[in-house]
């Protein structure tokens, strides 16, 4: 296991209460059903296509290391970063465990990582993840849309990991979209695992007194922040997984090159 150097903490934020939150989501028996069908159907994506595979895979904030247990057994490299320490330590007792020595545990802020260069065949953050990514500002009202549109902690860790892919690789991140249908699901799910939401309805964003953060996405914000780092609309596919979901596919070559289905 190896430990990522930490970014100083912004405006007094309390970093392990949001871990306690992330860990409360992540391992609670509830699921509201348009959150659990986006992340089946993503998963199936990724087994159709991945598992099986000697491949170099990213997983970032790779969770209780669920994912490292069924595409790490083929071979190749495994590294699963993650910020939670709690949920690191399953992670590792999992790993452990199932004997996957080439399961590698990164354990830190994924905005201190430094990933190496052209390394990678697949590079994902899934079940939501990259909404999370912002700085941690005490006052809500600091997430304008400007900021929401060009993230600079989205843009920065998106950016290093997608240069860290070899010219066949591909990036995935799931997604919710800005519709008001996945802010309800995300309501829904925050207040059934102990939360408590306290930003505005229609925010473009939901905050929880606990400090997670959660931000949905139309085409054009993302795009927009995938822009910043470096990523033209040309590599981009918005794969549906559902009505609140994308699983958004980036090509480190051409679409054309990696002969992906650029329907949408």
């Amino acid at each position: 296991m190896k430990h990522l150097p930490a970014p100083p903490d912004r405006e007094g934020f309390d970093q392990s209460s949001e871990n306690a939150a992330v860990q409360g989501t992540l391992l609670s028996n509830y699921s509201n059903p348009l959150i659990r069908e986006a992340r089946e159907r993503q998963d199936e994506i990724l087994r159709s296509r991945f598992q099986g595979q000697r491949l170099a895979i990213a997983d970032l904030g790779c969770g209780d290391g669920y994912h490292g247990s069924i595409f790490a057994p083929a071979g190749g490299t495994f590294h699963g970063y993650e910020m939670a320490p709690d949920l690191a330590a399953l992670t590792r007792e999992r790993w452990q465990r199932e004997g996957l020595a080439n399961a590698v545990l990164k354990v830190g802020n994924l905005a201190a990582a430094e990933p190496p260069g052209g390394f990678y065949d697949v590079v994902w953050c899934l079940y939501f993840t990259p909404g999370n990514f912002r700085d941690r500002f005490a006052d809500l009202d600091q997430y304008t849309d400007d900021y929401l549109d060009a993230n600079p902690v989205f843009i920065d860790i998106v950016g290093h990991f997608w240069r860290a892919l070899k010219p066949t690789g591909v990036m995935l991140l799931t997604v919710y979209k800005d519709v008001p249908e996945a802010e309800a699901a995300q309501l829904d799910f925050y207040r059934n695992t102990g939360q408590h939401p306290i930003t505005s309805p229609g925010s473009r964003f939901v905050a929880t007194r606990e400090g997670f953060w959660s931000a949905r996405w139309t085409r054009e914000s993302l795009l927009s922040n995938l822009a910043g780092a470096g990523i033209s609309a040309s590599r981009v596919t918005f794969n549906e997984l559902n009505e609140i979901a994308w699983l958004v596919e980036i090509a480190a070559g051409s679409v054309t090159e990696m002969g992906i289905d650029t329907r949408s």
